[in-house]
């Protein structure tokens, strides 16, 4: 059960206009991305809390005391401290997240811009989320979220773009031919398929930077 409530709530906050309800997680001011040195990641803030989205993990945090700024910490070495359009953070696995910059957003495209995402797609039946950052690699989640997969940053530019893992063989291509979502009805310019091993999912995405 508790796999279940964290996948349903991670696709929630990622797909937002993929046939889920985009407002919701979204409600400005309490949406926050953010972009460091060594990585990224988001932020929601509720009354008490904060949930943490990064490395296709979602993690709750509750607020703490400080002598300034925001502090959000658990008892098992998750840490987020927000200060301005600063933040710290630094989850029990992995190194830490320091000198970040971030602003708010309203929707996930933007949130995704914000962390450097280049392209963005998504998908329904069954839900997929597909990230590309050619600085530091593919983020893909699959099957509603019940699947993950991260790959180094491709080698070429080239579109079709083919990476090869030895888990995988992942294909990203587009078509700049218009898009619209058959859930949400929300329009995007680009048609993208994403095919892993031997299946081929297709769907909406966008430009969010520099992508031939």
């Amino acid at each position: 059960m508790v796999r279940l409530a964290l996948i349903s709530g991670l696709i929630s906050l990622l797909l937002g206009c993929a046939g889920m309800p985009a407002s919701l997680p979204y409600a400005p001011p309490t949406y926050f991305a953010y972009r460091c040195p060594d990585g990224a990641f988001e932020v929601k803030l509720g009354d008490d809390e904060a949930r943490v989205l990064h490395l296709g993990s979602q993690i709750v945090l509750p607020l703490v005391p400080s002598a300034s700024g925001q502090k959000y910490q658990d008892g098992v070495g998750n840490l987020l401290f927000m200060k301005g359009r600063e933040a710290l953070f630094e989850g029990a696995r992995g190194m830490p997240l320091k000198d970040c910059k971030g602003q708010l957003v309203d929707t996930p495209w933007r949130g995704a811009a914000v962390r450097g995402v280049d392209l963005r797609a998504v998908g329904n039946e069954p839900g997929w989320l597909l990230e590309l950052d050619q600085e530091r690699g593919v983020f893909i989640l699959l099957d509603y979220g019940s699947r993950i997969i991260q790959t180094p940053p491709p080698r070429l530019k080239i579109y079709p773009l083919t990476i090869e893992t030895q888990a995988h063989r992942i294909t990203i291509a587009y078509r700049e031919d218009g898009c619209r979502d058959p859930m949400s009805g929300e329009y995007s310019p680009l048609t993208v398929t994403l095919t892993v091993d031997d299946t081929t999912y297709t769907g909406c995405g966008r430009r969010l930077q520099n992508v031939p």
